[in-house]
């Protein structure tokens, strides 16, 4: 079926890209305002949007020449939301069959399934963490395909044995043997010892396509050979962080541990994934510095552990057991520094045919999140403070024309049109297919159930 967009500039067809109208400002009317900052709405507002931007936000009558009024009908207007940390192009098990049992084809196929499915629930943008993504950011961005923004990091940064390096044990070292013997570690990984291999794995990064680097202080779940307490050296984090800083961006930082969170933390990395064993004195150091935490507790709640012991090889559930053990010691230090900047990170690696399913998990985390930190906090991560991460993108930021994930003038015009009130009851935003009536992103509406 051919997927009809409706856009402030113009309407296409997203499967065409063929222009079908001349184009024409688009006004809400009726509606409640969540703008991504305040601990309230604005009752009665109106919003303009013209082509991509918000042009204003008033609690007074609004009128634009030739506009398309869409009367709210009294629902709740909020920013599209943003998912800080997906791999849209991999796939688990990671060893065994996204790397070595799926064609690198196949890859490009499924993210462009699972890139609509996340707009689709309301993610208008995405940080994709590692693996490649850039390539479906620019067919997404043409209007090729159906999806949210991208903001792309190509190649994880790992050392050998770290996590991300995806190798079966017999596998040669792709930086031994005498180049790369596999796609994987040619679009996946980048795996780099030393300062001088480190520096040179950032620049690659960027010239695929990167806008931020992601590395690894710690071991994770997913891979077999690294465990949760291995890690790189010092030197070769910060290699990476100078390239970055010189890139004008930042890095991110997968670290479980305490002890690879303080690595982290002490070599100027500006955003930390996962991070279950954060302590308060370490909330508080970030909380200084102007880091985030970008963390998701769906992959160790959402999961019984039978589901998991069956899924995961012994080594790796033996990591996520440890992990999921200490998530809640997470949430407790979340309620305890609420100026820490948090954000959302799912960070979901389904297997190759249940994206779409494994993707919707994302929305588990309105529960756990509101049930540690509130409605109002965590909207705010959902939206405006992930919004304020991609920003420290810099120079290399892919969509510089305006904020994200806030309702004001100047900011993209990525909207939901929400039945409910998401302060109130955060559990709406659980069941887009019902209570999302309006998805926009780039002022192009991609759903729009009012007028069916």
């Amino acid at each position: 079926m051919k997927s009809i967009a409706f856009a402030a500039g113009l309407i296409f067809s997203a499967t065409t890209g063929i222009a079908q109208d001349t184009p024409f400002p688009i006004l809400f009317t009726n509606v409640k305002v969540f703008d991504g900052v305040t601990d309230g709405l604005i009752e009665n507002a109106n919003v303009l949007v013209v082509d991509n931007l918000i042009a204003e936000v008033s609690s007074e009558p609004l009128a634009a020449a030739n506009a398309r009024t869409i009367d709210g009908g009294g629902r709740t207007l909020m920013p599209g939301m943003l998912d800080m940390h997906v791999h849209i192009s991999t796939f688990g098990p990671v060893q065994t069959q996204s790397r070595d049992g799926l064609h690198p084809y196949a890859h490009g196929a499924l993210a462009a399934d699972r890139a609509e499915g996340m707009l689709m629930n309301g993610f208008t943008t995405v940080r994709d963490l590692g693996g490649p993504a850039n390539f479906m950011r620019l067919i997404i961005d043409e209007g090729v395909m159906i999806g949210p923004r991208i903001y792309p990091t190509e190649n994880w940064i790992t050392t050998t044995s770290g996590h991300g390096d995806f190798r079966e044990l017999n596998d040669p070292h792709p930086n031994i043997a005498g180049g790369r013997q596999h796609f994987y570690e040619d679009y996946v990984t980048i795996i780099a010892d030393g300062r001088d291999e480190s520096l040179r794995a950032a620049r690659e990064a960027f010239r695929r396509g990167a806008v931020q680097l992601k590395l690894f202080t710690g071991g994770g779940v997913t891979s077999l050979f690294d465990p949760l307490h291995s890690g790189p050296l010092d030197e070769e984090v910060q290699a990476i962080v100078e390239v970055a800083e010189r890139w004008d961006t930042y890095v991110a930082s997968h670290a479980h541990t305490a002890v690879a969170i303080q690595q982290a933390i002490d070599n100027g990395v500006m955003s930390i994934e996962h991070a279950p064993y954060l302590t308060d004195k370490q909330a508080k150091t970030m909380i200084e510095n102007g880091m985030f935490l970008s963390t998701a507790f769906s992959p160790v709640f959402s999961i019984s552990v039978e589901q998991a012991e069956k899924a995961y090889p012994p080594a790796s559930f033996a990591k996520w057991s440890v992990i999921r053990d200490a998530a809640s010691n997470l949430l407790e230090v979340m309620k305890n520094n609420p100026d820490l900047k948090v954000v959302l990170a799912s960070d979901h690696i389904p297997q190759w045919n249940t994206g779409r399913e494994y993707d919707d998990r994302a929305l588990d985390e309105f529960k756990y999140f509101s049930e540690a930190i509130g409605n109002f906090r965590t909207l705010q991560a959902f939206t405006s403070t992930a919004g304020e991460l991609n920003m420290l993108t810099g120079q290399m930021n892919p969509y510089p024309e305006g904020p994200l994930g806030v309702i004001q003038e100047g900011a993209y015009a990525d909207l939901l049109l929400v039945d409910g009130d998401p302060l109130e009851n955060i559990e709406i935003l659980m069941d887009p297919d019902t209570n999302l009536k309006i998805i926009m992103k780039d002022g192009v509406i991609y759903k729009n159930t009012l007028e069916q």
